[in-house]
Parts: structure tokens; sequence; C-alpha cells
């Protein structure tokens, strides 16, 4: 092999061990820190969190669980009715007080109105509506001259709240759910409410 073949061999080999070593390292060890971050996050929001609002979690996330074991459209339907009860049961009134989540979507309407919500749970949000025609009986979204809508100019995505509002009252769910379908519903759920007061957790 000539000098110049050597040459070329060494290269090759110094790119391979850059390409597995430095990259692959420092992307693994990224998503280990994120992965970590957002476990500790989630594990001091349920510290926070006053017992109505574990036990709200706690029955949603079981129904969730048991919605994905059905095997037909009448169980499903069973287990929205046994949500609706322990819901109904869980809860002391449609009004909440100092519950905690994390902001997942804060924006405005056309209108400049707030549009506000926040993740309790993975797959549990508390939301106002999104849109002014869906919004007409409900006064969900937040005006802009609102003490609320004061106390959102500072807060983004990803940030920590406690809340307080009301749900409102549904004949399928106990509590309004606004997803189009039951698995929506069961799922992913999405609780409409009228939030009262909105402020970061330090």
């Amino acid at each position: 092999m000539t000098f110049v073949h050597w040459i070329g061999v060494v290269f090759l080999g110094l790119i391979l061990v850059g390409i597995i070593n430095t990259p692959e390292d420092e992307s693994s060890s990224g998503e280990m820190e994120a992965f970590s971050d957002a476990a500790s996050s989630e594990r001091s929001l349920e510290s926070r969190m006053p017992e109505e609002q574990r036990r709200f979690v706690q029955v949603v996330s079981d129904h969730a669980a048991e919605f994905g074991e059905s095997r037909n459209e009448l169980q499903e339907s069973r287990v929205r009715d046994r949500r609706k009860e322990a819901i109904s049961a869980t809860l002391d009134s449609r009004s909440i007080s100092s519950w905690v989540g994390t902001i997942n979507q804060l924006e405005t309407n056309m209108d400049g109105k707030a549009i506000l919500s926040v993740r309790i749970a993975p797959n549990i949000d508390i939301k106002t509506w999104n849109n002014a025609f869906s919004d007409l009986s409900s006064n969900t979204l937040i005006e802009k001259d609102s003490p609320i809508y004061s106390s959102l100019l500072d807060l983004s995505n990803g940030q920590r709240v406690v809340f307080s509002g009301s749900f409102f009252p549904s004949e399928s769910d106990f509590i309004e759910e606004t997803s189009i379908t039951i698995q929506g519903s069961l799922k992913n759920p999405e609780f409409l409410f009228q939030f009262s007061s909105v402020r970061p957790i330090n």
C-alpha cells in the first residue's frame, strides 16, 4: 500500500470516529437532559396539585385507559357514561380554585381576545374556545380590558401556572368537553373552561 493510500485510510478512519462519537453522544445527552427536566417539572407540578385536582386527573386517566380496552362502540359509550358519573362524584362543584398546570396555548383571535389552554396532565387540557363563533354562548375568550388578560401578558407557552374558574355543564360528560369524536373525548379530553384568574408559579 502506498503512502498516499495510507493517508486516505487514516483520514477516513478519523471521519468515522468523529461521526460515531460526537453527534450521537451529544444528541443522546441532550435528549436525556430534556427528558429529565420534563419529568422533574411534572413531579413538581404534581406535588402542588390540590386533592380535588388529583382525584379528577386520576378519574379521567383511568377511564382513558379503560376506553383503550373497549372492543366495540357499545363498550365505549358505557365507559363515557361511567366517566361522567365519576367526574360528578369527584368535583365538589363545577367551580374550582388553585389548580395547577402548564400553558400549552396562549394566542389571540382576530379581535385580540386571549385564547388559553392549560395542560394539567399529559393528555388532559383545560381551555377556552379558540374562535368567536364557537364562543358565542360561552364567553370563554378573555377580553382585552380584563384583569386576567393583563395577568397573561408576561406569560408564555410551557410556563407553569396556578388557575381558578368554572367548567360548563354537559349532559354527556358532566362538564363540557369539546372533542368532535368519542375517542378524542376519552383519550385526549379538552374541557371547556372560563378562567377567573391565572398566575405564574414561581
